[in-house]
């Protein structure tokens, strides 16, 4: 006892004379606050991505603060204006992102490590106009078809390959009059799929990937041109398969249609895996039928979520620590396998252990990867490309209206707004 007693007046005495300025300071805890839409995997942030962050950056708490999605947009404006946003905000791409970075409310990343794991074409979405990146590029998703293999087995039906060969498998099935041959949305409050998940889908074999995209931007080809109306006839040739009820068959209806077995195809996205394919099921993925036989296959990378940084943000410096591991294989790893149905966007090659996930990214093998066209410099202000769009396509898959006559309808509202393709009006 006297010899700890000793020791500790001998410690408090040096402690007396040894100046401040030598003693180890503590390091204080920086708190980053990320704003999100994705409320539903709230708890996979709390409870896997972010302790794996955490545990690699003991002087950082990072805060999960999601907003109900159909809020997110006018939210998120209100508190990047009131100077009360999260320190990195959940990116959406194209149309809210570019008008904050027109506000000046992201901070640019450029030469940010982590963004040489991304293409251009990934990083278009979240930068200006001169390429300047404002959002790490994280998550995307696909479009494409379930099929139900027992269905297929019952009516000894293969996979289609080529468009002729899609429309031939439809009509057995709509001949043999047990199942609805292929769903969709068609109410009108949910057509945001129909451009989405369906023109967007199918076309790219048509106007040929990006370049079809870039091409009505600048206004070198019309609407009207040969490929884009090939590519609504492509989609109003479902028309017949739909079920009879089309125009009042919300999302979640046509998604109850396949999962309760009494449709065999359902026009979806990957980021619904969970729900289409649960354990148990025999369920498989298709992409886009090509347009002809022997033709290279188009997949349709849509991208979904990136992340900024608020420029008004005090733990700026911090922040861009979380975007880079944001592009790290690690990370791109366990969001996959954690979330089924999103795939990172990073070059960074993963691989999934949902099977039907994994069958997914699949289709993106040895295909030309091509992004949605129309959503960046057609798709700003009022109308723009995706208002106008869905609402034609909803009157093209609910009514009489040919594929020519939609485009023709397409081309003539872009010639009175969008100032490339008014060169195009005739006189």
């Amino acid at each position: 006892m006297r010899i700890k007693k000793a020791s500790l007046m001998f410690a408090m005495s040096i402690s007396l004379i040894i100046p401040a300025s030598v003693i180890p300071a503590v390091a204080a805890k920086t708190t980053l606050v990320i704003d999100s839409w994705r409320t539903d995997d709230s708890k996979i942030w709390n409870e896997i991505l972010i302790p794996m962050y955490e545990k690699a950056n003991p002087n950082v708490d990072l805060v999960w603060a999601p907003t109900p999605s159909n809020e997110y947009d006018s939210a998120l404006s209100l508190r990047m204006k009131s100077g009360t946003a999260a320190d990195v905000i959940m990116c959406r791409p194209y149309g809210l992102t570019k008008a904050f970075i027109k506000d000046k409310h992201l901070l640019p990343i450029t030469g940010l490590p982590g963004l040489q794991n991304f293409t251009k074409q990934s990083m278009q979405s979240w930068a200006d106009a001169s390429g300047v990146p404002y959002c790490m590029p994280v998550a995307s998703v696909g479009a494409g078809f379930y099929y139900n293999k027992n269905i297929f087995k019952e009516l000894k039906l293969k996979v289609p390959k080529t468009q002729k060969q899609f429309i031939r498998v439809l009509k057995k099935i709509k001949k043999n009059g047990k199942y609805t041959p292929i769903v969709a949305a068609g109410l009108d409050a949910d057509n945001w799929a129909l451009d989405q998940i369906g023109l967007q889908l199918v076309g790219p074999y048509y106007w040929k990937g990006d370049a079809g995209g870039v091409a009505l931007d600048n206004g070198t080809r019309k609407v009207t041109d040969p490929e884009y109306v090939a590519a609504f006839e492509a989609m109003a040739s479902w028309k017949p398969y739909l079920p009879k009820t089309f125009s009042s068959i919300s999302y979640s209806d046509a998604e109850q249609l396949f999962i309760l077995g009494r449709a065999a195809i359902a026009v979806e996205g990957s980021w619904s895996v969970k729900e289409m394919a649960p354990p148990g099921s025999n369920v498989g993925v298709f992409g886009a039928p090509v347009a002809k036989a022997g033709d290279k296959p188009y997949v349709q990378v849509l991208a979904d979520f990136g992340f900024g940084i608020n420029s008004a943000s005090p733990s700026q410096a911090e922040a861009k620590k979380l975007l880079t591991w944001f592009s790290t294989k690690e990370f791109g790893q366990a969001l996959a396998n954690n979330i089924p149905g999103f795939f990172p966007l990073s070059k960074e090659k993963i691989s999934v252990d949902n099977k039907t996930a994994q069958a997914w990214l699949d289709l993106r093998n040895g295909a030309i990867v091509t992004a949605p066209i129309g959503m960046d410099k057609m798709n700003t202000g009022s109308p723009n490309w995706f208002s106008v769009t869905t609402n034609i396509l909803n009157k093209m898959m609910t009514t009489k209206m040919t594929g020519k006559e939609a485009a023709a309808e397409l081309q003539k509202s872009l010639e009175s707004w969008y100032p490339p393709q008014m060169k195009n009006k005739k006189k």
